[in-house]
């Protein structure tokens, strides 16, 4: 407990980025400037913090069960670069929150 406390302290120290990774390439939070987005926020939260994306599509429906039966989610995804010193990140959005968030390559 007191590593993770230590280390968390380090990141704040030095001022690195705190993305945490999920699984291969996939990562639970994204910095936008001082403004951290996680998923689970709207497609409205990530705007407002991070501005309009480079490029957006949508990718399809996703059949999801519901206590009711099935439902359709739309799902769509965004791409962000945040310039050459930052990677590429693509959002993907499922029935209108964030469900994944992927870091690319190196930006242009």
């Amino acid at each position: 407990m007191k590593a993770c406390a230590a280390l968390i302290i380090l990141f704040l120290v030095l001022g690195l980025p705190m993305d945490t990774v999920k699984a291969q390439g996939s990562l639970s939070s994204l910095r936008c400037g001082s403004r951290l987005v996680l998923i689970g926020e709207t497609k409205g939260d990530v705007a407002v913090k991070c501005g309009p994306p480079l490029y957006q599509q949508h990718v399809g429906e996703k059949i999801v069960r519901t206590r009711y039966g099935y439902d359709k989610m739309v799902v769509e995804e965004w791409v962000y670069n945040f310039g050459p010193t930052d990677f590429v990140h693509t959002l993907r959005f499922e029935g209108g929150r964030l469900a994944e968030i992927h870091r690319g390559e190196r930006g242009h």
